[in-house]
């Protein structure tokens, strides 16, 4: 495990997932430069590692993340690495699957972090806020294209121009969440997705995420052609030949 400089975010490995929280409940999980750098060498880490196979993001406390601290980010020296920046290239660029729980407010990169994921669970009261528009700011974290691709332009156009906060089943009809659950049941069942996806193969896994993720910049005969070259490949590999072996055995009793 890498050395963690903020003091403000807890993980944990079990079962091939890491669990990543942010530990800031305080200040509702604003994130700062040093956690983002500690989210940057962890994900690197999950990537490296062979026994994690999934990451879980979860926040501590009453909500799941109040986006950047304002201060902080106001504090930053001319010329310093953008920390941020940093941890969205690593969100978007991690090859792994990624599941995210959320409770209470999700503002800014509390939300567009969620884009990069692939599966997130919220709870009833969570509620999604990107008011980059009211900070005199722009969308962030490719939030601009995906948001409307998901959402349509005239909902996205809601949050990221009118800044309108989404509640869990504005954003679960929208597309932008998968679930909702009682507040009481998130932990549970976030932790249910990972595990349910850490036991599966990790190779079909990585390269069902990669599809699904690139198909939307490429046209669909591409798309076809390259599943099925994969399709072939995978079923005559180990991974898909010791899955149906024992599928084949358990069906023999």
């Amino acid at each position: 495990m890498p050395t963690l400089e903020s003091g403000l975010i807890l993980v944990k490995n079990t079962e091939s997932v890491m669990e990543i929280t942010l530990n800031r409940p305080d200040k509702l999980n604003a994130l700062t430069a040093a956690m983002y750098w500690d989210l940057v060498k962890l994900l690197k880490a999950a990537e490296q590692s062979e026994d994690i196979r999934v990451v879980l993001f979860t926040g501590e406390g009453k909500s799941f993340s109040a986006g950047n601290d304002l201060v902080d980010f106001l504090n930053a020296k001319p010329g310093e690495p953008p920390a941020a920046a940093a941890f969205i290239d690593a969100v978007h660029d991690f090859p792994k699957v990624m599941v995210g729980a959320v409770q209470g407010n999700a503002v800014g990169v509390g939300t567009t972090m969620l884009l990069h994921m692939d599966l997130v669970v919220a709870s009833e009261d969570a509620k999604f806020l990107t008011p980059f528009a009211d900070l005199g700011a722009v969308p962030e974290a490719g939030s601009a294209k995906l948001m409307p691709a998901w959402m349509g332009y005239q909902r996205a156009a809601r949050m990221l121009l009118l800044c309108e906060p989404f509640t869990a089943a504005q954003a679960l009809e929208a597309g932008l969440i998968a679930d909702v659950v009682k507040r009481e049941e998130l932990e549970a069942t976030a932790r249910r997705w990972a595990v349910t996806l850490a036991k599966k193969p990790p190779r079909a896994l990585r390269e069902s995420k990669r599809l699904m993720r690139e198909a939307i910049n490429k046209p669909l005969h591409e798309v076809v052609k390259e599943d099925l070259a994969l399709f072939g490949e995978l079923l005559q590999g180990d991974e898909a030949k010791a899955v149906i072996a024992a599928m084949v055995n358990k069906s023999k009793g």
